[in-house]
């Protein structure tokens, strides 16, 4: 049989180093259940030979616990210890069942699939072998009747196929759910490269742009413009530092860093997929250039997370005759068309202005 994972030992390892851990646990109840069986039939033969012989293989059980497997089971040194263990545990095995009956021979069905599993190579071999020879001996000084000799080793070779088909097939799946993972981290790297170029491409757009600013009031459309072309750029930078979300609270932030006046920031935790932060940051620069082009101090913005999102704009008043012009154009127009959702420009009861959209929260 060929290793795990079609020949992977990063994933043959880690499910031997599996396996060894439980072999710790099930050797343990192994040893309680016979120690429990001798306390019982006080009348068994070789007594106290069967009590040395377990409390002996607890000492080595004990002794297997503290190796460092992780770091020895690839090694050389590993190999001989599991060989150790190994020839142990099958010589622990025989002798009781010589010595206190066949019902000990029942162990071998712990025993040899966890050498299945934890040898290797030619080495799971030889101690199949083992085990096979351990059995045929123990079968002939047992008198058993051969259909009970037959069944037993049957029931045995049947459990060790299992196991075997078991291991291969879990390896399989193991291995390739770590490519599909590997896979999944270079696309994520690729995007974070390509999300990182972009936003220093759409910078780049932005400086190249004001760059040919004219002076006075027709420089306006020109500082508009850049920042939106910023608030894109934005979420693109926000994706090289997260995965393939951008959390509401950090684009807002973003986006009011550089704004001409103190802007307070109240956002729910969530994040967004790409496209729809994408139309959330425009949305909201818009918002927020109209509250200081056109309002007064305090601005406050919001945003709030549930079965709809909803993203406020409110500042200290000046009038709510803001319902024409290209910018808030541009937020109906992307939430009518791009987040199926509405926008609302009033006075409050307290004199200040608000705007308020409202579009369906996309389930993540």
């Amino acid at each position: 049989m060929r290793g795990l994972a079609d020949g992977d030992p990063r994933v043959e390892d880690g499910f031997r180093f599996a396996a060894v851990q439980l072999g710790y646990w099930l050797g343990w109840a192994s040893i309680l259940v016979v120690l429990a069986g001798l306390a019982l039939d006080v009348g068994a033969r070789h007594r106290w030979l069967l009590v040395g012989a377990t409390l002996a293989a607890a000492a080595g059980n004990t002794v297997a616990m503290v190796i460092p497997w992780r770091d020895w089971l690839a090694t050389r040194r590993g190999r001989l210890l599991l060989d150790a263990w190994c020839g142990g545990l099958i010589a622990f095995i025989a002798m009781l069942v010589v010595s206190g009956g066949s019902n000990f021979s029942l162990l071998l069905f712990l025993a040899v699939p966890f050498i299945a599993v934890v040898q290797i190579g030619w080495r799971r071999g030889f101690w199949l072998a083992v085990a096979a020879g351990t059995c045929s001996v123990v079968a002939v000084v047992i008198p058993l009747s051969a259909g009970a000799t037959a069944m037993r080793l049957a029931l045995v070779a049947a459990v060790v196929a299992v196991t075997l088909v078991l291991v291969r097939t879990i390896g399989r799946e193991t291995a390739a759910h770590n490519r599909a993972a590997a896979r999944v981290d270079v696309e994520r790297t690729l995007a974070r490269e390509a999300n990182h170029r972009i936003k220093n491409d759409l910078q780049t757009a932005a400086d190249l742009l004001l760059l040919g600013r004219p002076d006075g009031p027709d420089g306006t459309r020109f500082d508009e413009t850049a920042a939106r072309i910023r608030s894109i750029a934005t979420v693109h930078r926000l994706l090289t530092e997260g995965q393939d979300r951008v959390d509401g609270a950090a684009l807002l932030r973003s986006i009011t860093a550089d704004a001409p006046v103190p802007v307070t920031v109240d956002a729910e935790a969530g994040t967004f997929d790409a496209a729809t932060a994408q139309k959330l940051g425009l949305v909201a620069n818009e918002l927020i250039t109209n509250a200081f082009q056109h309002g007064e101090p305090p601005i406050l913005v919001g945003l709030s997370r549930g079965a709809e999102t909803r993203l406020y704009v409110e500042d200290g008043g000046g009038g709510i005759e803001r319902g024409a012009g290209f910018g808030l154009d541009l937020v109906r127009c992307v939430l009518e068309q791009g987040l199926d959702g509405s926008f609302e420009l009033c006075a409050t009861n307290t004199g200040c202005t608000r705007a308020e959209v409202v579009f369906p929260t996309v389930a993540t």
